[in-house]
């Protein structure tokens, strides 16, 4: 455990002592950098166990953090925020998010990631959205634990180990999705899935159709829920809206159909599949992107990073995670959110994986993309490459790009 999070714990053990509050409670890498660095929900949980004010407890909380040099403190809604973290809690915390093995499942078991696909209660778009959601999380899950049991409801589930046996399925369920544009599907084929056991399971789905499933399908999946076994990934950035909204002709069944009919190869279908679960939203959304070299497709713009990285005749740096850490954090940061990001990938490819949070994650990999271009496009890289005299501030840039992209190409290498 981090110094950070052995001082919650002990801040919490003498404030509240009859309260138990989860692992998960723990300070975590965020998301979203706007808002911080590290955040924690154990006072969220403190006042749900005690029926109090999560911000109030908060504030006991960081009274007591406060003395010791970790960084700069806020409460927002009872979360307990950390920023301008200290390069010690940096290190500690990234050196415990090192390892993938965390997110990894038994050999007796597998992982489950099914998607209960709408039926004509959502727009084609947004079905499209929620298959590429979780053929994102599957592909991760492959990458990165070797397999995992794969299902577009209502076709079957199977248990898929490499990137083209997932599109093989995402194929299948797009091309349903068109077949079947107006389909009202009756919910009983969906009832032995709810009652399936497995490891770990994510369900992802719409509002609409979950708002119309039974009463005994819904309770099975909130027990798979309290049983740590499951849980429901319903995306809600505006996405998932009435199908009466006034869409864009670009986002039109017709336009969509289009598009997939271009797709010819198994790495033109999986960049579709990052850049459709992309953070972009739906209103800025081009389908037609994943057809094209753009930055604006998640995969092309880390591997694009990646061969301009290999071709830049940067020096060689260490490929061990501590060394790396180290070059990145010595001295003065000046480098912060690229360093950020690339110490905490680890992390957050993990939670994707575990928990399917795979929007928050695409819009990581793709800050973390954008900085690593604008930093090798500067006059001042450039520069310094060309001279030979490269400083401490090349160097971190270097050592920030070599980290981030050793936890990330995992999920982004060619087919």
């Amino acid at each position: 455990m981090s110094s950070l999070n052995a001082a919650l714990f002990e801040a919490l053990g003498a404030r509240f002592p009859s309260v138990t509050v989860s692992q998960a409670a723990r300070f975590l890498s965020m998301f979203d950098l706007s808002k911080g660095e590290l955040s924690s929900t154990a006072a969220i949980e403190i006042a749900r166990e005690m029926r109090g004010d999560a911000r109030a407890i908060a504030g006991e909380i960081v009274r007591d953090l406060s003395p010791k040099p970790f960084g700069s403190w806020k409460i927002v809604a009872g979360y307990m925020v950390l920023s301008d973290a200290s390069n010690a809690v940096l290190m500690e915390e990234a050196a415990l998010s090192d390892a993938l093995s965390s997110i990894q499942v038994t050999p007796e078991s597998t992982r489950r990631v099914l998607c209960l696909v709408p039926d004509a209660t959502s727009p084609v778009y947004a079905r499209l959205r929620l298959i590429a959601c979780a053929a994102v999380q599957a592909l991760l899950a492959v990458a990165y634990e070797g397999r995992c049991d794969l299902g577009f409801n209502p076709e079957e589930s199977q248990i898929v180990s490499s990137a083209p046996e997932v599109v093989a399925l995402v194929v299948q369920a797009v091309e349903r999705c068109f077949r079947h544009e107006s389909e009202r599907r009756v919910e009983c084929q969906i009832k032995h899935e709810a009652g399936a056991t497995c490891s770990a399971m994510t369900v992802w789905t719409s509002h609409h159709y979950h708002d119309r499933l039974s009463a005994e399908v819904k309770r099975a999946f909130v027990d798979a829920r309290l049983s740590g076994v499951s849980s429901l990934r319903i995306p809600g950035d505006g996405w998932l809206l009435s199908k009466e909204r006034a869409l864009s002709e670009l986002l039109s069944a017709a336009a969509l159909e289009k598009v997939i009919r271009r797709l010819s190869s198994e790495e033109q279908w999986i960049r579709w599949i990052h850049h459709f679960a992309s953070s972009i939203p739906s209103g800025d959304l081009d389908p037609s992107v994943a057809l094209y070299d753009e930055c604006a497709s998640p995969r092309w713009g880390v591997q694009a990073l990646y061969q301009r990285v290999s071709q830049l005749g940067a020096p060689d740096l260490p490929g061990e995670p501590r060394a790396l850490r180290e070059i990145l954090l010595k001295g003065a940061l000046r480098e912060r959110a690229l360093a950020i990001r690339a110490l905490f990938l680890p992390a957050l490819t993990a939670r994707a994986v575990a928990e399917g949070d795979v929007v928050s994650w695409s819009a990581v990999v793709q800050d973390f993309a954008a900085i690593g271009h604008l930093r090798l496009n500067s006059p001042h890289y450039r520069a310094a490459l060309r001279e030979g005299g490269i400083g401490e501030h090349v160097v971190q840039i270097n050592a920030g790009l070599a980290l981030g992209l050793a936890a990330i190409l995992p999920a982004f290498t060619e087919v």
